[in-house]
């Protein structure tokens, strides 16, 4: 099977086992809103008997090549079905990182375990078990990231990041998104912009900015020197070194918030 992200193939590979091979179209550090897939990938999606998008407009670059490739009567299913979405940077569009709360990450693992009985049915207990498991552990994990960010003073939780990935870590988790700077996928910050983030940075009384590594940070990193701030990381929808799997982005993002706005450590 066959899903966009190397998050999401991590999510289903808990649920899938061994019973079921997981690929993911875009590399595991790539941005998967521009990225477009190469075409030994293709063959992939003409090989799959199960494909597991996000959507709200996240795959938006691989939809033609899954639409032209996939076999006909292969499921296509949205882990987001059913969940509210929020509004993004750009008018009458939604946002899709809706995973970055944990508990709509454990309704993408429902929705896998579903999929996968409906396409393999004698695998149906393991794939029970498996997620039964897996839900387990994101529970300790939603309630491990909501104490380190509520160990965070309330007037200190404030994110500046570079795109818009984390409203929904926000509003789960108690933190105030106070600025962005890239709205849209693929656009560049105008000279507006950036002015726009370092008074934000200065009126808001920003204890620090957040990159992302697949994002270049020039923007961010000038803003963040003029206003005299440290420039930290978060991961939304890509891997990085050490970080490779759903449970080390979430809680090496809530770390990162810690450290660097100032709450009190947890261990894991």
């Amino acid at each position: 099977m066959v899903t966009s992200i190397e998050l999401f193939a991590d999510l289903i590979r808990q649920v899938a086992g061994e019973r079921a091979q997981v690929t993911a179209l875009v590399p595991a550090s790539a941005d998967p809103h521009t990225y477009e897939p190469v075409p030994s990938k293709l063959v992939d999606v003409s090989k799959a008997d199960l494909v597991l998008i996000n959507g709200v407009g996240l795959e938006e670059t691989l939809m033609a090549v899954i639409k032209n490739n996939v076999r006909g009567g292969v499921p296509i299913i949205e882990m987001s079905a059913g969940l509210p979405v929020l509004e993004a940077g750009s008018p009458g569009t939604g946002n899709p990182h809706l995973w970055l709360n944990v508990r709509n990450a454990m309704h993408y693992v429902e929705v896998a375990r579903d999929a996968l009985i409906q396409v393999d049915p004698e695998g149906e207990a393991e794939y029970r078990a498996n997620a039964q498991a897996y839900l387990a552990e994101l529970e300790d994990l939603d309630r491990q990231v909501e104490q380190s960010i509520a160990s965070i003073p309330a007037e200190r939780r404030k994110l500046v990041t570079s795109h818009d990935g984390f409203p929904y870590l926000a509003q789960r988790y108690g933190l105030e998104l106070v600025g962005v700077v890239i709205r849209s996928p693929g656009q560049e910050p105008s000279a507006g912009d950036v002015a726009d983030l370092t008074r934000t940075i200065e009126d808001q009384n920003v204890p620090a900015l957040f990159e992302e590594p697949q994002f270049n940070a020039r923007v961010l990193e000038l803003a963040a020197k003029d206003a005299g701030v440290e420039v930290c990381t978060l991961y939304s929808d890509a891997f990085g070194d050490g970080v490779d799997s759903y449970v080390k982005v979430m809680q090496f993002d809530a770390s990162e918030l810690v450290r660097c706005l100032g709450g009190s450590p947890t261990s894991h």
